[in-house]
Formats: C-alpha cells, structure tokens, sequence
C-alpha cells in the first residue's frame, strides 16, 4: 500500500460550492472541483483526449464535461462517461479548514488492472491514441514492456475471429528491439503492435473458447487438426498446459501437426516459431505468467491452424507432394541417415528449387536428404533460394491491379523458410523434413513474379554506412540501398550496425498500413536471423540484400482500386482475378 502524500492546497472557503480551480503543485496541473453538495474532488486537469483544460469545462452534479470536444468524467472515480480513456483522481481531505490533496503516486497493484482494461476498450474501438497512453502509464508504473507486448499478442489470440494473426510474430520481433529502446522509449517499439492488434480486433468480443479437455497426446492433437475439429484440438492444447505438460513438448506437437499439410501460406509455422520466442522473452519478465500465455496463444494458434487453407491440397500444390506421399514410410530412417560431412552444393540445390521444373526440385531435395545431408543444411540452402526469389520480384506484378500478387506475397517465402530453418534446429522429430517438402513447393512456387533476367538488379557492392543504406531505402532507390548494403556486408563492423538501423528504420514509419510495417519488420528480423546464421555459407548475403530491395522499392499499400477493378471484371464481366503462383 502507497503511503499517502498529504499537500494543503488553500482553505477551502476560497473555492466556494460549484466552483472549480486550477492547481499547480510540485510541476502537477490539477483541477480541483468543489460541487454544489459539498464534496471536493482534484483531477489531472489536462483532458485525455487532447490535453485541454478541464478546469475550463461545465460542472453538473459530478460529472466534469471537458469544453472543447465534450468528453464527460465521472469525478467519483474519473471514469469517462462519453468519450474515451478516463482522468486520474487524487484523493482529498479537509483538515482544519483547508483542503489537501495526496499527490503520492497510485498503488501499482490497483492502478496496474484499471490500466490493462483501459487499454483493452482502446483496443477493442481501434483507438491507438488512448491504447498508447494507457500503455505509456503501464511502463511508468514498472510494468514490463516484454509482458506488455505478450499482452497484445494474448488479446488477438482471444479475439481475432479466425485464431491468432500477425499481431503475434509482430509482438515477438519487436520484444526483440526493446534492449535498444529504454524506460518510456519503449513504446516506439509497442506502440506498432497496439497498431496492428486494434485494426485487427476492432470490435470484436472474446472468441468462444472451449474447455481443457484431459488426456492430451500428439497423436490425439494430430487427429483433431486433421479431421477439422477445432473445439477438440484447441481443448487438448489448454489440457495438456494446464495438466503441467512442457511447453516445449506442446510446441513439438504442434510442429508435427502443422508438418501434415502447407497451410496458408505457412504462416502457422512461422507464428509456432515466434511465440516461442515471444514466450521465451516473457518467461525472463514475468515466469509465473508464462504457461497462461501460453495456454492462450497456443489456444488461439491451434485454431488458426485447424481452419487454415490447406494449400497443398490444392491443383497448384499437388504435385509437390505427391513424392512425399510415396517416401512417408521412409522418414524417420532418413533422418536417421544425416551426417554432418555429408558433401552438399547450397548453391546447386538452390538453383534446382528456383529454376528447375517442379520434379527436378523434389528430386534435388529427396537427393540430398538420401545423401545423408541434414535438414538443417537443406533448410539453410533453401532460406538462401527464397531470398534470391525475394529479390527476383517483379515490381510491375506489385503495381498491376489485374494480378492478386503484391509484395507482401513474395516475403512470405523468405519468411517461412526461416521457421523451417529454425523447426529443423528446435524440433529433432521427422517430420520436420516434411516441413522441408513445404518450403520447396511454396519457394519453387513463387517463379511467376520473378522479372525477367534483363530487369534484375546487378549486385555491386559500394562503400558506403548503414545510416546511407537508410536514406537511399527512405529516397526508394532500390539500386543505391542494395549496392551500399553489399558493401556494408563486406565489412564485418558496417553488417554489425546494419541490422539495428533497418529496425529502427522499420519503427519510424516508412509505411503507413499496419499489416505492411509488420511485413517489413517480420522480413528484416528473418533477413539478419538468417544472415547471422549462415555464417560461411555461399547464399548468406542474400537475406539481407533481397529485404533492401524490398524496403526500397516503391511498395503499394492502399489496395481500394485494385479492388474495385477486380470486383467489376469479377461480378460485371465475369472475369476472375489473374493469379501468377497459384
């Protein structure tokens, strides 16, 4: 309990009954009301909404109306009545005929939950400015910005209409920023998540959630994703959490199941992967909390996977895996095979999966594997081969409204096979090698928005700093950022301050739609994760170089008329939209 700090004000004979003063103690501007019965209140006299003066608003009974946009405050305990956030209150006291204020700071165990749930109605109306104040009082009330973060991610796994969304990896890349960012600074960092998990949870309620089902296993789980019973996997995860099972072993079950068919675009790997890190952060902030999280995030992933589009079912996809179906039995005695000097050519393999036919692609894969190579070496070449794809974008495909494919379609396959690079380090089962299978069908997939050979950018490194990449990426000259940033990669010192300043470049608003800066985060976390990790390795600049490229290029958000094209011919002339990959 917070001992009170008692300041005598003045007697209050001098603010007579429906009268209200401005007060200005110890650098504090208050608003102190003395209504028409008698009560005394003192409020922060700044309105939150914008900062007028409440001691200029209208006073009827106890409620305090802010002049300028009407925004109404309850003085009884400063809730908002009409309008958004409420207004702190101060206790006051008579003492001897002159009024005093406590002035002391609230007590963190009581101001802690009003925040959250202040926060959580600026969430749920998309109001980013109330959301960020109330998360700016959090931190100055010693609240973590690591759990902060895992806050958000847990609203969207309860919320989102469809299991959780990129509000997670966004959550999880950006905890990864905070040694840079201390104290309240911290916000530049969280502020971009309470973006993205407000646009996508406006005004939705808590999704049903079914109860923790006991007897959990990963042949149960596995059964429940295949046969589409979301109620029961989701069951079995809160089960298994809640019944003391290791998160790890819970996560490696929900590798295994999202290993039985490429879904969505494979961001339910790429989502597995990050809230483990997520989580990983958040059990060095708060350990106690740590498996309630993961209950929900778990819950709420487990359902995005059970309704997802299974991809490799359909026309585009099927014939990538068709091979698997013929080597399943072969799987684990495969893995069993690897060897660590198992002779491999990356940059071969690589070139099979970009250019080769789809049958010379799973070849090359199958090839390796039988070779003895192991999965992570496979996974390694394969990050290399979606970056160069990455590079390769056609930047007409971005800029034509007659195709469905945009930028954002061809960092996916960059991103997803970092997480399969990272499922074949974190999980040891077989069936990451089907994870494997995945990623060159997706990778292999992606040729039709590559520009033709004589509009691809030629890599010339230049001397140059990282803070020049930065300005060439905000001037969007493509050709400048790439060059530069090669020659940054040329010299260990200028890679080292490459990675901080393309983050910090990302927080500063390059682009304005939410679900845009979190691609542009996601894919410039992958970029240097991979970059760091294929250390020696012949593809390793390409990550790095393919995200320039990509934050330099001139990048369309606004899709309203792309829309509405494709809606006429669609509806009005019966034409579908052009697809290039699928």
């Amino acid at each position: 309990m917070t001992k009170p700090t008692w300041t005598r004000a003045w007697p209050v004979s001098e603010l007579p009954h429906g009268s209200i003063r401005t007060w200005k103690p110890e650098g504090r501007q208050l608003a102190v009301v003395h209504d028409e019965e008698g009560r005394v209140f003192a409020v922060d006299n700044r309105c939150p909404h914008e900062g007028y003066p409440l001691a200029q608003g209208d006073l009827k009974g106890c409620v305090l109306t802010c002049a300028w946009h009407n925004w109404k405050f309850d003085l009884t305990d400063g809730s908002c009545v009409l309008g958004g956030e409420g207004v702190r209150t101060y206790p006051t006291r008579v003492a001897e005929g002159v009024l005093e204020v406590d002035l002391s700071e609230p007590d963190p165990e009581v101001a802690v939950p009003a925040l959250r749930r202040s926060l959580e109605e600026g969430l749920f109306r998309h109001d980013n400015g109330r959301a960020i104040r109330d998360a700016v009082r959090l931190l100055l009330a010693g609240y973590p910005p690591s759990r902060l973060l895992a806050d958000l991610a847990r609203y969207d796994a309860l919320h989102a209409e469809y299991g959780t969304t990129h509000v997670l990896p966004l959550a999880a890349d950006c905890g990864r920023m905070l040694d840079r960012y201390a104290g309240v600074d911290a916000m530049y960092v969280v502020a971009q998540v309470i973006d993205l998990c407000g646009e996508s949870n406006a005004r939705l309620a808590l999704r049903e959630r079914p109860p923790a089902l006991p007897g959990a296993t990963a042949l149960a789980l596995r059964e429940a994703v295949e046969r589409e019973d979301a109620v029961v996997a989701e069951g079995l995860v809160r089960g298994a959490l809640e019944s003391g099972i290791a998160r790890r072993e819970v996560e490696a079950w929900l590798c295994a199941a999202m290993s039985d068919h490429f879904t969505d675009f494979g961001h339910e790997l790429i989502f597995l992967v990050k809230a483990q890190d997520l989580l990983d952060q958040l059990e060095r902030a708060a350990p106690s909390e740590a498996m309630a999280y993961a209950a929900d995030l778990y819950g709420g992933l487990v359902y995005a996977t059970v309704i997802a589009t299974r991809e490799d079912t359909l026309p585009y996809m099927r014939g990538y895996f068709r091979r698997l179906a013929e080597v399943e039995g072969d799987l684990a005695a495969v893995r069993a095979r690897a060897r660590s000097d198992a002779s491999f050519d990356a940059a071969r393999f690589a070139d099979a999966v970009l250019d080769g036919k789809a049958s010379e692609a799973s070849d090359a894969l199958w090839s390796a594997l039988r070779d003895g190579v192991p999965a992570e070496r496979v996974a390694e070449a394969l990050v290399g081969a979606a970056a160069i794809r990455l590079f390769r974008f056609d930047l007409d495909v971005d800029r034509s409204a007659d195709v469905q494919e945009g930028w954002l379609w061809a960092t996916h396959r960059l991103t997803f096979a970092s997480a399969v690079r990272a499922a074949t380090r974190r999980f040891q089962s077989p069936d990451v090698l089907r994870l494997l299978v995945q990623a060159v069908a997706f990778i292999h997939s992606g040729r039709g928005m590559d520009a033709p050979p004589e509009r691809r950018l030629a890599i010339v490194p230049e001397p140059g700093t990282a803070e020049e990449v930065a300005v060439a990426i905000v001037q969007r000259r493509p050709e400048a950022a790439v060059r530069l940033a090669a020659g940054c990669l040329a010299r260990d010192g200028s890679a080292t301050l490459l990675r901080p300043t393309l983050e910090d470049l990302c927080l500063r608003d390059p682009l304005v739609r939410p679900i845009f800066l979190c691609h542009a985060v996601k894919t410039t976390v992958a970029a240097f994760d991979e970059y760091q990790a294929l250390a020696g390795h012949p593809l390793r600049a390409w990550p790095v170089l393919a995200t320039v490229r990509f934050l330099a290029s001139p990048v369309v958000e606004r899709t309203v008329h792309r829309a509405v094209r494709t809606s006429i011919q669609w509806v009005a002339e019966g034409v579908l939209p052009r697809k290039l990959t699928q």
